[in-house]
């Protein structure tokens, strides 16, 4: 195996497993009050916390900025930047992430209106009380900043699985802000280039240290700046790759006690959320996770380990475009259907069911789309 093919499947196939992380992420039960409305009775142990945290708190927090590592490495991969290479790679970007960042966003939209249908009023009882109130401004923040109540939806109740959290501007489809985040790193992209073609690994280690203080400042809070500087030193960090012509896969390769050492930070970030210093742990973490991902993933692959299923990594952008669009309503159907308790192991079986199913309804929707209308597929994943 070449190094460009290594480099090529190491990519490939950590898109799926990656985005399985991100759905659970968005069905934290710990955090987004959804269990709480289904039962506030219950004790729940410690060690169901610790569960949680580990499946969507801590092990997939790699998956974004890996997304943003491997977008910056591939944007310079074996191209001389210019002006001309530049304009060439605007205009394929508006085909591969604005087009479905928009097309994706108005998905969204049109769902929360189709429930807003009187005859469906029984079904979904929250979104009959949204109100619209359209202007062109609260369009715009829809796409952009979707902050509570300043979107064309009004509403007193908040979404039991999808919250906004804190003041953190998303786009109304929530996991898109990688993508809203991921073009203004393109349009940045020259003076990206011109700042680590000059400061190489010193640009790097600064870009690095902001993000990891950028975040307990603005903890309580939230904001943009959180997002933007996640965007812009894993994105730069994978693009100092390709500029600087550095094989990552045999540069991460040296450290081959990160994995050892992320084992010790995964378990030190599961049992110490309840304390103001896991912040420090967990985005240390996160930055010893992306490089021993890598590692671990390059390795099995070179030993013929595992193998990349294509098919699931061209899914990958589908499923994450779509899962939070239906996984509400995955978990109030199972709700409806098997009536749990809300027990400890109730809340546990329901968990892992509901990330799983929505992963299944998402990856075959994929297959239909591609199978049967091609061309609708391609324009919303992009051509991937």
């Amino acid at each position: 195996m070449t190094n460009d093919e290594l480099l090529s499947k190491t990519i490939s196939y950590l898109r799926f497993p990656l985005i399985i992380g991100v759905v659970f992420i968005h069905f934290n039960l710990a955090k987004n009050g959804f269990m709480m409305q289904i039962e506030n009775g219950f004790d729940y142990p410690d060690w169901f916390y610790y569960i949680i945290f580990f499946f969507s708190d801590v092990l997939p927090r790699i998956g974004v900025p890996l997304f943003f590592f491997f977008s910056g490495f591939l944007f310079f991969y074996r191209k001389d930047f210019n002006n001309k290479v530049y304009k060439q790679k605007l205009h394929t970007r508006a085909a591969t992430l604005l087009l479905p960042y928009f097309l994706w966003n108005t998905i969204a939209i049109l769902i929360k209106v189709f429930r807003k249908l009187p005859f469906l009023s029984s079904v979904f009882p929250n979104a009959y009380k949204t109100e619209i109130l359209l202007s062109p401004e609260r369009l715009i923040k829809t796409f952009f900043a979707n902050l509570d109540n300043e979107g064309i939806f009004i509403t007193s109740i908040v979404d039991n699985a999808m919250t906004v959290v804190n003041k953190t501007p998303f786009p109304i489809n929530v996991p898109l802000w990688y993508v809203r985040d991921l073009i203004i790193m393109v349009i940045l992209s020259p003076i990206l280039f011109g700042l680590i073609k000059k400061g190489g690994v010193w640009f790097i280690a600064v870009l690095g240290v902001i993000w990891y203080i950028i975040k307990p400042l603005f903890l309580q809070e939230g904001g943009y700046p959180v997002l933007f500087f996640t965007a812009a030193f894993f994105f730069s960090f994978g693009a100092y790759f390709s500029i600087k012509k550095v094989n990552f896969i045999d540069y991460m390769r040296k450290a081959q006690f990160f994995p050892y050492l992320y084992f010790v930070f995964v378990i030190a970030d599961t049992l110490t959320k309840k304390y103001d210093y896991n912040i420090y742990i967990h985005e240390a973490g996160i930055l010893i996770g992306v490089v021993s991902a890598i590692i671990i993933t390059s390795v099995l692959l070179e030993k013929r380990k595992v193998t990349v299923n294509m098919t699931l990594s061209n899914c990958s952008f589908f499923v994450f475009a779509l899962h939070t669009l239906i996984m509400s309503d995955v978990a109030t159907a199972l709700l409806t259907i098997f009536h749990f308790s809300g027990n400890t192991y109730s809340m546990l079986l329901l968990y892992f069911m509901v990330p799983t199913i929505t992963i299944l309804i998402c990856i075959l929707a994929f297959i239909f789309l591609k199978r049967y209308i091609p061309k609708v597929c391609n324009i919303l994943t992009g051509g991937r």
